[in-house]
C-alpha cells in the first residue's frame, strides 16, 4: 500500500510512520507484524516495536484467538507532583488565599518544628510550611514566598491572610495537627509510589531476532546485512544458546569464505528477560555494547539495542506512572571514568541521596560502593556478582552537591568468591574505604 506511505510525512520516522498509521484505522480494525511491515515497507522488528508502543497507549489491543485490533484509546492521565488543590482535598482543608495558586507543586515541603530562625533556612519560593498558631513562623514563610498550611485548625491574622493574597501564596487551614498531617501525605506519596511500574527488557525486546550459525560464513552475514538493513546479529549453536555477536567492524576486510566462529566476539553481554531496562542501560554504558542479546537459560529469545532503550526511554518521559528503583535512582547520575589500577566511577551527591543532615545517607553510600565493586568485576573480569559482606573501615560525612569519585580494585579472587576495595574521594580527600566480599555467580 505505497500510497499510505507517500501521504506521510516524510520528516517522520518509520516508528512515527507506523503510529500515526495506526491511528488512522477504524476502531475494531485488526493488525499484524507482518501487515504493517508490508504496507508501510518496514522490517518486521520496527513493525513489531511500533505495535508494542501503540499497546502501550492504549491504541490496540492483543486479544486472545482474535489478534491485534484498533481499540479506543483512553484519555490519558497523569501522575504528577502533589499540587496544593490536591493536598487540600488530602488534609480536608479550607482554603482560605490564593486560589489562583492552587494548580502548584510545591518545591519542598517544611515542618515548622524548629525556631524562627532555623526554619527560615529551609524555606524558599514556592515551598509549603506547615505550622501551627506560632505566628514568627508565618511571618516567615510569607516573607520567603512559600505556601502556608496552617495545622490544627488555628486562626490566622487578616494582616497575614491579606499579605499572602496579595502575593499570591496559598493558605490553607487544616484539622489536623501537623504530624497528622505529614503522615496523610506520606501516605498519598506512597500510594501513588505504589502504582509506578518498572520496565523490564522484556517489555522492549525485539523477538524475532536475525541471526546467525555457527556454521555459518562471512558471507552469510552480508547476505543478512543487505535483507535486513542491520550490521549486528547475535550467533548461536545448534541448540539456540548464544556463543558471540558479530559486527560490520568484525567483518570487514576478512574473506567471505571464512567462519562466522574466527570473526565473532565471544565475550558479549547477555541478560535475561526480567533485566531491569534502567540497570541494562547502565552496563551498556560501562562496557560499550550497542546490541545486547536477551536470552532466557542461557537460550536466545530476543534483542535489544542501545536505540531501543533510547526510545523505550522517551516513551517513559511521556508516561509518569512508570517508576525507578532506589539504585537505579542513586547511580543515574555516575559516569565510567578511566583509571590504570581498575575501575572507577564519577558523579554528584544530589538532594535525592541525602539525610536530615544534609549529608549523604549511610544507604546511598552502600549503593554507591556496592555497584562500584559489581562494575570492577563485571569490566574487568566478566564475573557476575552477588555481595556476600561489605566492611567499612572509614568513612566521613559527604555533602549534598559534593562530586565523588570512585575507586574500585580487585585485591583477592578464588573460585567462587572475591574481594574489592573501594575508595570514596571528594576533593581530594578520602571520604570512604571499604571491602566488598562478593560471590561469584556466573562467568
Amino acid at each position: 500500500m505505497k500510497g499510505s506511505t507517500d501521504t506521510m510525512n516524510n520528516n517522520l520516522t518509520k516508528h512515527e510512520q507506523i503510529i500515526r498509521y495506526i491511528k488512522s484505522l477504524e476502531i475494531n480494525a485488526k493488525i499484524s507484524v507482518r501487515q504493517i511491515a508490508r504496507e508501510l515497507e518496514v522490517s518486521e522488528g520496527t513493525a513489531y516495536r511500533a505495535i508494542k508502543e501503540a499497546e502501550a497507549r492504549g491504541l490496540v489491543s492483543s486479544i486472545p484467538k482474535v489478534g491485534t485490533i484498533r481499540i479506543q484509546a483512553e484519555e490519558e492521565k497523569e501522575i504528577e507532583d502533589l499540587t496544593l488543590k490536591e493536598i487540600a482535598l488530602i488534609l480536608e482543608g479550607e482554603i482560605l488565599t490564593g486560589q489562583n495558586g492552587l494548580g502548584r507543586a510545591p518545591s519542598r515541603f517544611v515542618l515548622g518544628c524548629n525556631s524562627p530562625e532555623i526554619t527560615e533556612k529551609y524555606l524558599e519560593k514556592d515551598a509549603v510550611l506547615i505550622a501551627g498558631n506560632m505566628e514568627e513562623l508565618q511571618e516567615a514563610a510569607l516573607r520567603k514566598g512559600a505556601h502556608l498550611i496552617v495545622a490544627g485548625a488555628f486562626k490566622i491574622r487578616e494582616e497575614l491572610l491579606k499579605a499572602a493574597e496579595e502575593k499570591g501564596l496559598v493558605v490553607i487551614s487544616c484539622p489536623y495537627d501537623a504530624f497528622e498531617a505529614v503522615s496523610l501525605m506520606n501516605r498519598a506519596v506512597y500510594d501513588r509510589l505504589t502504582e509506578k511500574e518498572l520496565i523490564r527488557v522484556e517489555d522492549i525486546m525485539v523477538k524475532d531476532v536475525d541471526y546467525l550459525t555457527a556454521n555459518a560464513t562471512v558471507a552469510d552475514w552480508h547476505r543478512m546485512a543487505q535483507t535486513t538493513g542491520h550490521s549486528r546479529f547475535p550467533v548461536v549453536d545448534q541448540n539456540m544458546m548464544v556463543i558471540g555477536i558479530v559486527t560490520a567492524v568484525d567483518v570487514a576486510g576478512i574473506d567471505r569464505n571464512a567462519s562466522i566462529l574466527s570473526v565473532m566476539t565471544k565475550g558479549v553481554l547477555k541478560v535475561e528477560r526480567r533485566t531491569l531496562l534502567t540497570h541494562l542501560s547502565r552496563v551498556l554504558l560501562w562496557e560499550g555494547f550497542e546490541l545486547v542479546p536477551i536470552v532466557e537459560e542461557g537460550r536466545l529469545v530476543g534483542v535489544v539495542s542501545r536505540q531501543d532503550i533510547l526510545a523505550a526511554f522517551q516513551q517513559v518521559q511521556k508516561q509518569p506512572h512508570v517508576g525507578e528503583t532506589v539504585d537505579n535512582l542513586v547511580m543515574s547520575g555516575f559516569k565510567l571514568e578511566k583509571w590504570e589500577e581498575g575501575v572507577k566511577i564519577a558523579g554528584e551527591i544530589t538532594k535525592f541521596m541525602i539525610n536530615e543532615y544534609g549529608t549523604a545517607s549511610p544507604g546511598v553510600i552502600v549503593t554507591i560502593v556496592s555497584t562500584a565493586a559489581y562494575i570492577a568485576l563485571r569490566k574487568q573480569l566478566r564475573l557476575e556478582s552477588l555481595v556476600s559482606d561489605l566492611s567499612f573501615y572509614h568513612m566521613e560525612p559527604v555533602a549534598v552537591g559534593d562530586r565523588v569519585e570512585v575507586y574500585a580494585r580487585i585485591i583477592h579472587l578464588e573460585k567462587k568468591t572475591c574481594v574489592v576495595e573501594v575508595e570514596v574521594y571528594s576533593s581530594r580527600r578520602l571520604k570512604v574505604k571499604s571491602v566488598v566480599h562478593a560471590r561469584i555467580v556466573k562467568k
